[in-house]
């Protein structure tokens, strides 16, 4: 913790931070020598496995957005936010049986492609625009944007600017050179991460409590853990989470090439639909008291 508010980190944390970025780099040129034709750079050769595809779905959504952002807003309206992750346990089981299936019998690389073929290459084009233009301008640019400022809080020298163009760079050169499957394989690791930091989290949090649950909320905003608010809530209404929610998750989570990708590459149907389920399992876990006690 005096790593944290002091902005410094003691010999061990760089070890740790210099080791971690060793270990991606070498699985980045291990992976990039099993590179041999389009699929084995788009989608791993479609050989992953149920547990790789899970954790990677998992960890490739969990990003500096929702690390910095989520949380963010946890803490200042409720846990209500957390409506946007734990939909996806029910949207991934949708896919399962609807969605997945056709995919993996047209045999496709992309949502677009499949587009094209469903309708026509003018709405593949329009697609692959839109999709693009959100991925840079808006997820791309938010996670770039929210890791540059975890940064900062470590080094608080750190230029700005410069930081987000490197971080940028550092991770268009990694995912070119390996493709996917360094990709996925560095979401494993960071899942583990991840699902590790969260539990150790909560430990901390109760610890500081004495384990009590009603003295580490004591002292949050009424209604700050309910996860259905009024109608008239100005952050997240029961309508908005009933019709609203659904409607954007399904966008994300079902047509996103940014997450379909991973669900391509499994090795079979099977092993797709088992990765969902690992994932969605993962998120509906997700749903932690630190989200509105961590700051």
């Amino acid at each position: 913790m005096t790593a944290i508010t002091s902005g410094t980190l003691s010999g061990l944390d760089l070890w740790i931070i210099g080791l971690y970025a060793l270990t991606v780099l070498a699985i980045g040129l291990w992976v990039s020598r099993k590179i041999h034709d389009t699929d084995d750079f788009f989608l791993a050769g479609r050989s992953l496995g149920f547990a790789a595809v899970g954790f990677s779905l998992f960890a490739s959504n969990i990003s500096s957005t929702t690390l910095v952002g989520l949380t963010g807003q946890a803490y200042k309206s409720g846990i209500s936010v957390a409506n946007y992750e734990w939909m996806a346990g029910i949207l991934f089981l949708f896919m399962a049986f609807v969605t997945v299936p056709v995919f993996f019998r047209q045999r496709i690389t992309t949502i677009p492609e499949y587009l094209e073929r469903r309708y026509s290459p003018t709405v593949r084009r329009y697609f692959s625009a839109l999709t693009i233009f959100l991925s840079i301008f808006v997820d791309t640019a938010g996670s770039i944007f929210a890791g540059v400022l975890i940064l900062q809080v470590f080094f608080p020298g750190l230029p700005f600017w410069p930081s987000c163009v490197g971080l940028a760079l550092f991770a268009g050169a990694y995912t070119a050179a390996g493709g996917l499957r360094a990709v996925v394989y560095t979401d494993v690791i960071q899942a583990i991460v991840l699902l590790a930091g969260s539990t150790a989290l909560t430990w901390i949090i109760f610890a500081g409590n004495d384990y009590s649950w009603s003295q580490a909320t004591a002292g949050l905003p009424e209604g700050h853990l309910s996860l259905i608010r009024p109608l008239d809530d100005p952050d997240l209404p029961w309508l908005g989470t009933l019709i609203g929610v659904p409607v954007l998750g399904f966008y994300y989570w079902s047509t996103n090439q940014y997450i379909v990708q991973r669900v391509l590459a499994a090795r079979s149907l099977d092993h797709a639909r088992w990765s969902l389920t690992l994932a969605g399992s993962i998120f509906q876990s997700r749903y932690e008291p630190e989200r509105g006690l961590s700051r």
